[in-house]
């Protein structure tokens, strides 16, 4: 058995490099693709041979849009920079995505001392895998900067300095009612929040808040939301903002005070609660549900909770007009409606949110005789993010549109791939039609199991 498993582990780590070399001739072929291209296109209209590679990588692998990317990096650094990492690739005896991590971060490290650095890590990571030891992406990570730190003490301080502007926050929808927040912070930042969020949650327990400590952790952070207004201090749950005393007094942010603190009410769609027959649940406009009591709670007792209500019809085409479908510019509410639908970027295997895309006419609008093109319509718009808008605007693939938002791409080499829109209002939809077929069901299967003619009928009901 485990000669089995080490010839199957060898097989995998192959068609690993079989992958990577796929992606580094991929990147070649589109390169040389641009090179010979004498259209005259301006420098605008002209898109990375990487990035064109990523998104055929995407569809043709069943990958995100975030692997794809990592996966034609790391096989154009294999191919092109890495020879000594290559030979290892190419004789399976480095892991895919172990040969992914390290190759990424090579990519950071400066031309004069690449060499050198490869050297030392591949040495060492051999050594380890030989042992039976896989090193974990964090280990690699830190022993690469060991190493460029020994070589290159000046662009390890270049590193940091860059690394200080990927900082970020950022949110997921969790379920049961719950989310994962992921922060990347300057390590002094993140101590010092660390050192807040222990002290209060420390503060807690000795006041005797039963709780564990991972929830008061949790409750300090919450309580960190609070938003302190200029002007006179607000009171919260009794407890005067900007004089927070730690403990169990710690204050609860409140919908109220989320509105002050964006100027904007918190905005809240009924539109999937109502159709999937889930009274007991609302869901916000960005796709994050919770429970129906929490909001009754909200609206009974907190400070000035000013929530936006929006009742959207879930039928396809309810805001579309002939006059409009003339039109090039979508009408705000349209605009929402078509994020709304879908959730995130269309492409195949990309998650950039709906909020941050661009609506696009997926059959073009034609502005100088608009009866000729695209319409303005729910059925031809998509959301598609800023990368992946200028790949349908200037690359080769074609794109159609399908019923109910779905869209049709289809590659210069003839493979198609299709993606379905995932937000609140296409789960709405889908909802609804399970509650279709459910009524329909009920009206054509008696319950023992036999068709009723005329539907609806109870065969009890009817003479023998």
């Amino acid at each position: 058995m485990s000669e089995a498993a080490r010839s199957a582990t060898l097989a995998q780590n192959r068609a690993g490099a079989t992958r990577l070399e796929a992606a580094a001739l991929l990147v070649r072929q589109l390169a040389r693709a641009a090179e010979a291209d004498d259209s005259g296109r301006p420098g605008y209209a002209r898109l990375d041979p990487q990035a064109r590679a990523r998104d055929h990588m995407a569809a043709a692998c069943q990958l995100t849009c975030w692997h794809a990317g990592r996966l034609v990096m790391a096989g154009v650094q294999i191919h092109t920079r890495l020879p000594r990492m290559l030979s290892m690739v190419g004789r399976g005896l480095l892991p895919e995505q172990l040969a992914i991590d390290i190759a990424c971060r090579l990519a950071q490290v400066p031309d004069a001392i690449v060499s050198d650095v490869e050297d030392a890590v591949m040495a060492r990571v051999g050594h380890d895998l030989d042992g039976g030891d896989r090193p974990s992406r964090s280990a690699v990570e830190a022993m690469i900067d060991r190493a460029v730190e020994r070589l290159d003490p000046g662009a390890a301080q270049d590193a940091v300095d860059a690394a200080t502007e990927s900082r970020t926050v950022r949110f997921r929808r969790g379920r049961d009612g719950m989310a994962s927040m992921w922060a990347k912070l300057p390590i002094g930042d993140a101590e010092m929040l660390r050192c807040r969020i222990e002290t209060d949650a420390a503060a807690a327990a000795a006041d005797g808040v039963p709780r564990p400590m991972d929830q008061l952790r949790a409750d300090a952070l919450s309580a960190l939301a609070v938003y302190s207004p200029s002007g006179p201090a607000e009171v919260v749950d009794g407890i005067e903002l900007g004089q927070v005393q730690v403990g169990a007094d710690l204050p609860r942010p409140t919908v109220g005070n989320a509105a002050a603190a964006s100027g904007q009410p918190i905005r809240i769609s009924v539109i999937a609660a109502a159709a999937r027959g889930l009274p007991d649940q609302v869901e916000f406009v960005t796709g994050a549900y919770t429970s129906f009591d929490w909001l009754c709670q909200e609206l009974l007792e907190g400070d000035d909770a000013r929530v936006r209500f929006e009742i959207i019809d879930p039928a396809p085409g309810a805001l579309d007009t002939p006059e409009r479908a003339l039109r090039y510019v979508l009408s705000p509410a349209l605009a929402e409606r078509i994020r709304l639908r879908d959730g995130t970027c269309r492409h195949p295997g990309c998650a950039v949110d709906a909020r941050d895309c661009d609506i696009d006419h997926v059959i073009a609008f034609d502005r100088a005789t608009p009866e000729l093109g695209g319409p303005t319509l729910e059925w031809n718009l998509v959301c598609l993010c800023r990368k992946h808008h200028r790949e349908k605007t200037f690359g080769t693939n074609s794109y159609r549109p399908g019923p109910l938002g779905e869209l049709i791409i289809t590659t210069d080499t003839g493979h198609q791939h299709r993606t379905r829109p995932k937000g609140p209002l296409a789960r709405a939809r889908e909802g609804i039609q399970e509650q279709v077929e459910i009524i329909l069901n009920d009206r054509l299967f008696s319950p023992d199991g036999y068709l009723t003619n005329p539907p609806g009928t109870d065969r009890r009901d009817r003479p023998a």
